[in-house]
């Protein structure tokens, strides 16, 4: 129970520094065409002036999770080859592998939440405060793409400097 425990933990940490990591990379001009489509993003289908809508406006072929994906193969893939290999135990493996697909569901899921207007998270109580404040978190990284690459964690934004939090500068239009 304890390396289940333990395993989650650490698979936590290392899949949201994937998507740290890999949101990072999406506004780095070496990103090359990566770069270019999650542009699209910031400032075709959500610019700050108008970042939210009814309906989540998908960006088409320009969509980033699917970069989120292909980027995540070795994390899926590694787990596999370990078990497979006899290193890691079936249940550790199982257990990686869950981590893995809630985090990248709640990524993407809260993405697209936080950029349409009265979802259903913000009725919720309890789950509507850490909704709201993700969503201004999120806000600021749109007023600011050099800031707050995390959705709904932000420890790595905090451990690389990153990391804006929320106040007075900027009114949040929501």
């Amino acid at each position: 129970m304890v390396a289940v425990f333990l395993t989650i933990i650490i698979s936590f940490f290392i899949t949201s520094l994937f998507g740290y990591v890999v949101h990072w990379s999406l506004h780095q001009k070496w990103a090359g065409i990566l770069y270019k489509a999650h542009r699209v993003h910031h400032f075709q289908k959500y610019p700050i002036s108008d970042f939210i809508s009814d309906t989540y406006r998908q960006a088409g072929i320009n969509s980033t999770p699917k970069f989120f994906f292909i980027g995540a193969l070795p994390l899926i893939i590694v787990p596999i080859v370990l078990w497979h290999a006899g290193i890691m135990p079936l249940s550790i493996m199982i257990t990686v592998l869950i981590v893995e697909a809630i985090m990248g569901f709640l990524h993407n899921y809260l993405h697209d939440a936080f950029h349409i207007r009265n979802h259903w998270l913000y009725r919720v109580p309890v789950i509507n405060k850490w909704f709201s404040h993700w969503f201004k978190l999120h806000y600021l990284h749109h007023y600011n793409i050099k800031k707050n690459f995390g959705i709904c964690n932000f420890f790595w934004d905090r451990v690389f400097g990153s990391f804006w939090k929320i106040d007075k500068s900027v009114r949040v239009k929501s």
